[in-house]
């Protein structure tokens, strides 16, 4: 017995699309079938709360990194298992799991409901699912929030907007290895091997280890900056720049700022405090992939 809930973002230009197909793939196949439209920022969290009520066995979230997000937020350390059928714009968590954004290909995966039990990361009271940063990405993505499109075309735009309003901030960062001080350009601490796009900092990242990957970009001149970013486009790393990479189960950072600004799986968030605590809890989250 299956009672599968899908929570699609009405705003992804395929959600009609992805409807018909999800009735006409599970016409017979299942007891009972629920589509719900999420239709503004934090709707796919009410919508996934009310199907842990109504007993949903399987929740799927149907958008991109966002919907996946609101979704998952709501089913960790649960007995609910969570799908993701991939209609958004970067798709990381999708693309690690080596989920197709081909939609029939996808519903055959979640035909399948072959699970395994993936890590999810923690930023003080937040879960986050693909990654975390402080520095230059956070403000890409206030950048993104600002432009009135979405896709690879306006990260692009953002991207180049950041690159003139970014200012750096002083950080403390308390690890395994100890304190050190750090003016980061780049501070990411990523769940899985994706950024969105198939771009990716930390190539060697899991769901499954029980580790978070942390790279950090210490604040250099622009030229050095410039030559990483062109690599960095490319997934890969120049020899000549101070690229640190760890793996790690917990940190802690403190900015010199009084507020901290930080991304969040593509969503930028204000915190009223100036410390970051961030963990990985392993295996807490059930994904069909």
């Amino acid at each position: 017995m299956r009672n599968i809930h899908f929570i699609v973002n009405s705003l992804s230009p395929n959600a009609e699309k992805a409807h018909g197909q999800i009735v006409s793939f599970f016409e017979g196949r299942v007891d009972q079938t629920s589509i719900k439209l999420s239709k503004y920022k934090g709707h796919a969290v009410e919508l996934a709360l009310a199907s842990i009520s109504e007993k949903a066995d399987i929740i799927v979230a149907c958008g991109g990194d966002g919907t996946v997000n609101e979704v998952a937020q709501c089913l960790v350390n649960s007995n609910v298992k969570m799908g993701v059928l991939p209609i958004g714009s970067g798709n990381g968590l999708a693309r690690h799991l080596r989920i197709p954004t081909n939609i029939p290909s996808a519903l055959e995966i979640l035909g399948r409901c072959d699970c395994k039990s993936m890590d999810v990361g923690k930023a003080n009271d937040r879960y986050f699912f693909c990654n975390v940063s402080v520095a230059f990405s956070a403000q890409v993505v206030r950048c993104y929030d600002q432009m009135p499109q979405r896709g690879f075309a306006a990260y692009s735009r953002a991207f180049l907007k950041a690159v003139s309003s970014f200012k750096y901030s002083t950080f403390e960062l308390e690890e395994h290895n100890g304190t050190l001080k750090s003016t980061p350009f780049v501070l990411l601490l990523s769940n899985t091997d994706q950024l969105g796009y198939n771009k990716t900092l930390t190539p060697d990242a899991s769901l499954f280890d029980g580790k978070l990957d942390m790279v950090r970009v210490e604040k250099s001149n622009p030229l050095a900056l410039s030559i990483f970013m062109f690599f960095a486009f490319f997934n890969k790393f120049p020899p000549f720049t101070r690229v640190t990479r760890e793996q790690l189960e917990e940190v802690r950072l403190q900015s010199s700022a009084k507020e901290l600004k930080i991304q969040l799986d593509g969503e930028i968030l204000e915190l009223d405090t100036n410390t970051l605590d961030i963990k990985v809890l392993h295996k807490a989250l059930e994904v069909i992939c």
